[in-house]
Parts: structure tokens; C-alpha cells; sequence
């Protein structure tokens, strides 16, 4: 049949090839795939380094009232009590703030060189921290690393005045200590 149109011959592709495609065109998809999968792989093999664990407790977000000042000069302080000749006593520290878990680690760690040549000490142990120190209503409660039932009453005083007088613009009057599955009942600061 020949009526002048010619037909254009039609080619099968070979086997396993991809009809329309030269060679270099499929070698470029064979490329992108391999990429492909290298990519998926890479993104597993990662993953796979992190083995699953629990709950990882952290502290407690600081709480309580700004930053206390001297108001004559807006400088920030903070008071810590510490021990001189068997009494609990004041102790400014102008230039500084600090969290009230980090008034604990303060006392914890005791007076600086300058205050331990006055005479003052500590009485709270360095296993008292870290800490965490929650406000709510009127009180204050303090989570020691350490237990509470073998605190010297100066350390326990130490603790209960340092925290209120952080505290106690926000109107908080009462310290609860607790740790080693002990607490300590409610109490005020005596002096």
C-alpha cells in the first residue's frame, strides 16, 4: 500500500531499557537513584546511634522575686548567712545574683577567703547540692541532695534565713527543707 505517505518505521526497545532514553540519559537516572538511595541510607544509619532512655529529670526553673537591690545604689546583693563564734550571721554580697538553688550552692560552698578571715563559716555540707528551691503561696520549699534529718541546726538556719531573705518580698515566710526522704517542718528564720 502505497499511497505516498511513507510510515515510519517503529523500533522496539531492547529488553530492560527505557523506551526514549540514550545511553547517557539513563546512566544519569541510574545515578540520581543511587544517590537517592545513599541518601535514605545515610539518614538511617544516623539515627541509629541514639539508644532510647527515660525521663531525664532536670532542675527546676528558678522562682521567686527580681533580683534584690541596695536602693540607695540599684546594685544587685544578695544575703547569706553564715557562722561566727556559734551565732548565725548576715552577710552582704553586693555585685552578684543568683538564683535561690544558687544561694545553696553559695552557702555550700562556704564564705570567700575575705569573709573566712572575719571568722565565718559554714555548717551546710557540699552534699547538700545541687538543689532545687520552689515557691508556692507564702512558702518556700527546698530539695537538698542530702539528708535533711542530719543537718546541724546552724545549717538548717543557715538555709531557712538565706532562702526568705531572697524570698521574702514576694511575701514568703516559711522554709520546708527536704531531703534523703526526710523533711524538716515549716519554719521562719529566728533572727
Amino acid at each position: 500500500m502505497s499511497d505516498g505517505r511513507e510510515r515510519a518505521a517503529v523500533k522496539q526497545a531492547p529488553a530492560g531499557s527505557t523506551p526514549g532514553r540514550g545511553p547517557a540519559e539513563r546512566g544519569h537516572v541510574r545515578m540520581r537513584r543511587a544517590l537517592a538511595v545513599l541518601a535514605v541510607a545515610a539518614v538511617l544509619v544516623t539515627g541509629c546511634g541514639v539508644r532510647p532512655s527515660g525521663v531525664i529529670p532536670g532542675l527546676e526553673a528558678p522562682s521567686g522575686p527580681a533580683v534584690p537591690t541596695d536602693a540607695s545604689s540599684g546594685t544587685p546583693e544578695v544575703t547569706l548567712y553564715f557562722v561566727r563564734d556559734g551565732a548565725v550571721v548576715p552577710v552582704v554580697r553586693s555585685d552578684m545574683t543568683a538564683p535561690a538553688a544558687g544561694l545553696v550552692t553559695l552557702l555550700a560552698y562556704g564564705p570567700e577567703d575575705t569573709e573566712r578571715a572575719k571568722g565565718l563559716r559554714t555548717e551546710v555540707p557540699r552534699a547538700a547540692v545541687p538543689a532545687t528551691v520552689t515557691t508556692s503561696g507564702t512558702s518556700v520549699q527546698a530539695n537538698l541532695s542530702t539528708d535533711v534529718a542530719t543537718l546541724p541546726p546552724d545549717a538548717a538556719e543557715q538555709l531557712v534565713c538565706t532562702l526568705l531573705a531572697a524570698t521574702s518580698r514576694a511575701g514568703h515566710s516559711k522554709v520546708t527543707l527536704r531531703g534523703g526522704g526526710h523533711f524538716l517542718p515549716p519554719q521562719s528564720c529566728s533572727l
